[in-house]
């Protein structure tokens, strides 16, 4: 009996885990459904190939649950929602670069062998203890027949009551229900990405490029930093740390005669995908999945970009953590992308951060705008405040002397090895706001150091960071600081909530990233330089 129970109660434990991500911990189960109708089929098998067969086919099945729950949990933790196996396949290389970015080639390929270790004895574990339930051949039943079907029959309405919502307290169909769910969002992807073909068509020629002659002689810069969410301004574990640099920064742009508003946008994701945010910024719609970007994409079509350059602007796009070939990047039409290949860094990268965000400013305002006859319209996909967030790095106060980058070689192996950090979440947590703030920092030191009255410069969080970070439920708003020396330039956001100063009004936002094109056009497009 013992032989028996030990490999049932291990099943049963292996599927409520399969709740756990959804959960963030324990589920409130103590018994699956499926265990005891699988008890059932299993005693009343004849032994043979048969048995032996749909054993270790059970054993597969739950072993792909198991996958399944894993990357759920990596979903949920990373990108602050469920798995959609239709949208987000296409993720796992990012994911494996994002962790050996991180952990490095060596750690990540232990990670990988005790997690196939793992999901093997899963496989072997479910499929003896189901072969077990069957008689011998030629032998007596392990379990009475009255009791087998009794089980089938129990187990069978479980699920069915499970299925309804009508299971009784403590008990559910964990594996029934994450196959129901993964189908269900699996349908409503494919629905969404032919409702966004069709947004896609239906707006093609109102996407055509326009030129903004209210920005004829203005600089716009888009500096977007990593992971600077709402959170970081308005959850009490950082706004000591964020609300006080943002204070300092109001100063500073003060004392430069330049004029500041802030307020809020919704990204289309949170936790990672800095290029579904651009994306959305860019053409004016909301591009939320990987079969989004990939629909944008597949045909040519003008964006912000082309609106610039009808303008008369130089566009450029610096990327200093695009390390392979960017197609998607050519895409958009950029007079000029500097991925990390094109920066003349000689400074140390720190893990996944390939160069620190002021020397990406130092090297845009010496290489890219300062040398440019027109005036530029660029975006900066900044990367000091992406995990792991260590080391942080002081922020220079000789902006000039920062050269290649090769002054900054004194910190590396500064700071605590992202394996060492991670095993403390509470200091994850303080390195993250850390980071911010020197994101923060030298961003807005850049705008008091270099905008003027021909500057529209913002700075904006690209998403809200991972749920570790946040926690669960958190607004995927990001703050959005406008900043000019010519406070004229800065009505249009005052008309559309945005306040005077670096604190944004709230927390939540009622316009999402696709709204600043069209913000844009409206306020310095041709028909408004005519009014």
């Amino acid at each position: 009996m013992l032989r028996l129970l030990l490999p049932l109660v291990a099943l049963n434990v292996v599927l409520l885990g399969l709740e756990i991500p959804r959960y963030a911990g324990l589920a409130p189960y103590w018994l699956a459904w499926e265990v005891v109708l699988l008890v059932g089929l299993f005693a009343l098998l004849p032994a043979g190939r048969l048995a032996r067969g749909l054993a270790w086919l059970a054993g597969g099945l739950l072993l792909a649950l198991v996958v399944l729950a894993l990357f759920d949990a990596l979903t949920r933790a990373s990108l602050s929602r469920p798995l959609n196996v239709v949208q987000d396949w296409v993720l796992l290389d990012a994911v494996y670069r994002l962790v050996t970015g991180n952990l490095g080639a060596l750690a990540t390929g232990l990670l990988g062998v005790f997690l196939v270790t793992l999901l093997v004895a899963v496989i072997w574990g479910a499929g003896r203890g189901l072969g077990a339930l069957v008689p011998p051949a030629g032998g007596s039943r392990r379990v009475p027949l009255a009791i087998a079907i009794g089980a089938l029959g129990v187990g069978l309405g479980g699920v069915l009551a499970a299925e309804r919502g009508a299971a009784p307290p403590g008990t559910a169909a964990p594996g029934t229900a994450m196959i129901q769910q993964q189908v269900a969002a699996g349908r409503s992807a494919l629905a969404e990405n032919r409702r966004f073909r069709a947004r896609l068509e239906a707006t093609r020629e109102e996407a055509a490029a326009a030129a903004l002659p209210g920005l004829a002689e203005v600089d716009v810069i888009l500096g977007l930093v990593e992971s600077y969410g709402v959170s970081a301004v308005f959850d009490a574990r950082y706004a000591p740390v964020i609300v006080p640099a943002l204070d300092r920064l109001e100063e500073d742009l003060g004392a430069a005669d330049l004029h500041v508003v802030s307020g809020v946008l919704e990204a289309p994701i949170a936790g990672g995908q800095s290029w579904l945010a651009h994306a959305s910024l860019l053409s004016g719609l909301q591009v939320r999945y990987a079969g989004h970007y990939e629909a944008l994409q597949d045909a040519p079509r003008d964006t912000l970009v082309q609106d610039f350059v009808a303008t008369g602007h130089h566009t450029a796009m610096l990327s200093p953590a695009i390390q392979l070939d960017w197609p998607e990047g050519r895409w958009f039409g950029w007079d000029r992308i500097v991925d990390k290949h094109g920066f003349d860094y000689a400074g140390p990268p720190f893990f996944w951060v390939t160069m620190p965000d002021q020397y990406t400013w130092s090297f845009f305002e010496q290489q890219v705008r300062s040398p440019s006859d027109a005036p530029v319209f660029a975006m900066l996909a900044l990367v000091s405040s992406h995990a792991p967030w260590t080391p942080i790095l002081p922020v220079l106060e000789d902006w000039e002397g920062i050269g290649d980058g090769e002054r900054l070689q004194e910190w590396a192996g500064k700071g605590p090895e992202p394996e060492v950090l991670w095993r403390d979440f509470d200091r994850v947590r303080d390195f993250y706001a850390e980071s911010v703030r020197y994101s923060l920092e030298v961003t807005g030191g850049y705008a008091a150091r270099y905008a003027d009255e021909d500057t529209l410069f913002f700075l904006l969080g690209d998403h809200q960071p991972a749920a570790l970070i946040t926690g669960p439920d958190a607004s995927w708003a990001v703050p959005v600081h406008v900043i000019s020396g010519d406070p004229e330039l800065l009505e249009p956001f005052r008309a559309r909530g945005f306040v005077p100063g670096m604190q944004p009004p709230g927390e939540h936002a009622r316009f999402g990233f696709e709204a600043l094109r069209s913000w844009l056009r409206d306020a310095f497009g041709a028909s408004s330089a005519g009014d």
